[in-house]
């Protein structure tokens, strides 16, 4: 577990790094894929009880995007599925139940 949590810590720090050169507006558009990596990802899971990515990297995807949420706030409510994702942990999917199962989602 050690080891993952490294791995996890290296991805955020390259996040944050990579987030020094963006614009406000490609950090925009980075929140907004990663919702839709999520919510997208989470109906699959979830409702077709079926996978095309690893846990590991959806739990990646999950901190990341609660990074940005946390380091940007103000740009997290320019993204798409803001409402839906307010006061999100990252811990699991359940709490989007509304969101991945959005028409646009499904």
């Amino acid at each position: 577990m050690d080891r993952y949590r490294e791995h996890v810590n290296l991805k955020l720090n390259e996040l944050r790094a990579l987030c020094q050169s963006y614009d406000d507006k490609l950090i925009v558009e980075f929140i907004n894929r990663r919702e839709r990596q999520i919510l997208v990802h989470s109906y699959i899971y979830e409702d077709l009880n079926k996978n095309l990515i690893d846990d590991a990297t959806w739990d990646l995807w999950a901190k990341e995007l609660v990074f940005l949420f946390d380091e940007y706030p103000e740009l997290a409510k320019e993204s798409v599925y803001y409402k839906h994702f307010i006061g999100w942990t990252g811990d699991t999917a359940s709490d989007l139940q509304e969101a991945y199962r959005l028409p646009e989602i499904m």
